[in-house]
C-alpha cells in the first residue's frame, strides 16, 4: 500500500461517517439543530430570509465567503453529514449538502490484525475487514442516492432531472442532475461509490463550471495580470503569495488532494477534495493507493487556463519562477516527524525573533526513501537566507512554515508548477 500518510496518523482508528475537513466543529457543537429537519429554513435563507444555526467560515475564493453549519440536520428527510454556504457581497448564492461521502466514511486504513497471524493470515484479515467495510458503505451510498433522488423529483416541475456537464476538463468533469421548481434549481452530484451532494440555489443562478463567475471571462491576460498581483514582497525579504488558505484533510489520505483544493481555490475555483476524490477514482480502502491522482493535477491547471509543468525533482529557478507570476507550486516530499518538529520551532523563532537558525546545512539530516510520503504547498521563499515557506494540509493554525532549501532539494521526489 502506498504511503501517502503521515506516519503517526497511521495509528488512528476508523471515525464515524463524518466530514473530516471540519472533523471536531461539527461533532463537538452538539447543537440543537442535530436532527431538526431545516429543509424550508435553508430554502427561505437562500430566498433571502435568515439562515438557523451557527455557521464556521473556511478557506474561499477571493470574492467569496463560505463557511459551514455547525449542526448535522435533516434535510428532505436525510440526515446531512455537511451544509457549507457559499456568499457573494453577502448575500447567499449557494448551498452545497452532502448527504454520503466514502472518505469520510474510510478515513485512514488503519485496521489491527491479532499478533498471532501469519504475515498472509494478516493479509486475509485485512482484506475481510475492508470488504465488510465496503458492503456496508454500498448499502448506505445506495439508500442515501435513491432516497435524494427520489425527493427531487417529487419537487422538480417535469418530475425527473435534466442531465448537464459541470466544468470543462475532462478528469475533473462532473456529470450532474439538475431538477427545478418555483425559482429554485438543485443539481444532484452523483460520484459513483463515493459522494451524493446537491448544490442548491435559485433559478439560474448557479454556475456551470468551477472557477468563480468573477473571473470565468477574464481573458488570459487579465488573468495573469490578477495573480500577478496576489505576489508581494515583505520587509523580511519574503516573497510569497497572498490568500492561499488551509484547507485540512483531516483523518483521510487525501493530503495530495487537499493542497490541490488549496491551490484551486486560490486560482479561483470552487473544488472540493470529496469530488477530486470521487473524480480521480480513488478506491474505498482508506488509501490513495490505485487512484489516477496525476491526472487531477493537470485537469485543474487546465480549467484555469493554465499549464503544469511536473518534474521528478525540485528545482529552485522553477519554483521562483512560478511564484513571483503568482502561481502556487506543490511538491510531493519524503516526511519525518524530527523534522516537522525542527520547522516548527524555526518558524516559531522567525515569528518572534525574525531569526531561524538551521545549523550548519551541509550536517542536515533528511529523510530517506523509506520515510512516509506527503504533500505541500510551496507559497514562497527568501532568497537571502536560502528558504522556503510552504502550507500543510493538516492543520490551519500552523501557517506558513519554514524550511532550508537544501532539504526541498533532498526530499521532494515530484514538483508540480502550475505556469501561464
Amino acid at each position: 500500500m502506498k504511503r501517502w500518510i503521515v506516519a503517526f496518523l497511521l495509528t488512528v482508528q476508523g471515525l464515524s461517517a463524518i466530514p473530516n475537513t471540519v472533523f471536531g466543529g461539527i461533532v463537538n457543537a452538539q447543537s440543537p439543530l442535530d436532527g431538526l429537519d431545516l429543509t424550508g429554513p435553508l430554502i427561505a435563507g437562500l430566498r433571502g430570509g435568515e439562515l438557523p444555526g451557527e455557521w464556521k467560515e473556511e478557506s474561499s475564493v477571493a470574492g467569496t465567503r463560505s463557511a459551514y453549519l455547525l449542526a448535522r440536520p435533516l434535510i428532505w428527510g436525510q440526515e446531512a453529514l455537511l451544509v457549507r454556504g457559499l456568499w457573494r457581497d453577502e448575500s447567499l448564492e449557494e448551498l452545497q449538502i452532502t448527504f454520503n461521502d466514502a472518505g469520510s466514511f474510510f478515513g485512514y486504513f488503519s485496521a489491527k490484525a491479532p499478533e498471532h497471524l501469519s504475515k498472509r493470515e494478516k493479509e486475509e484479515f485485512f482484506d475481510e475487514q475492508t470488504r465488510v467495510r465496503q458492503e456496508e458503505f454500498t448499502t448506505l451510498h445506495l439508500e442515501s442516492l435513491a432516497a435524494i433522488k427520489g425527493e427531487l423529483e417529487k419537487l422538480a416541475d417535469r418530475g425527473k432531472g435534466k442531465s448537464l456537464r459541470f466544468g470543462k476538463s475532462r478528469a475533473i468533469r462532473a456529470e450532474v442532475t439538475e431538477y427545478q421548481w418555483e425559482g429554485m434549481t438543485a443539481r444532484l452530484f452523483h460520484g459513483e461509490e463515493r459522494l451524493v451532494r446537491v448544490s442548491l440555489g435559485k433559478k439560474d443562478a448557479l454556475s456551470d463550471q468551477w472557477m468563480d463567475r468573477s473571473l470565468a471571462d477574464l481573458d488570459a491576460r487579465s488573468y495573469r495580470q490578477w495573480l500577478q498581483k496576489r505576489a508581494t514582497k515583505e520587509e523580511s525579504g519574503d516573497e510569497v503569495l497572498k490568500g492561499i488558505e488551509v484547507v485540512p484533510q483531516g483523518y483521510r489520505p487525501y493530503c495530495g488532494l487537499n493542497t490541490l483544493v488549496m491551490a484551486g481555490r486560490y486560482l479561483g475555483m470552487h473544488l472540493d477534495e470529496d469530488w477530486l476524490a470521487s473524480a480521480g477514482k480513488f478506491k474505498n480502502t482508506g488509501s490513495a493507493a490505485g487512484s489516477q491522482m496525476l491526472s487531477l493535477y493537470g485537469s485543474v491547471a487546465s480549467e484555469a487556463g493554465l499549464k503544469m509543468k511536473r518534474l521528478n525533482r525540485f528545482e529552485e529557478t522553477v519554483m521562483k519562477r512560478s511564484l513571483r507570476a503568482g502561481l502556487p507550486v506543490i511538491v510531493w516530499r519524503r516526511w519525518s516527524s524530527n523534522r516537522d518538529r525542527e520547522h516548527s520551532r524555526q518558524t516559531h523563532s522567525f515569528k518572534q525573533t525574525g531569526k531561524a537558525d538551521w545549523g550548519e546545512r551541509s550536517q542536515l539530516v533528511f529523510p530517506d526513501k523509506k520515510a512516509p510520503l506527503h504533500a505541500s504547498v510551496i507559497v514562497g521563499f527568501n532568497e537571502e537566507r536560502r528558504e522556503v515557506l510552504f502550507l500543510e494540509s493538516w492543520s490551519e493554525r500552523q501557517g506558513v512554515r519554514r524550511m532550508p532549501v537544501e532539504e526541498m532539494k533532498g526530499t521532494a521526489y515530484l514538483t508540480f508548477c502550475f505556469q501561464p
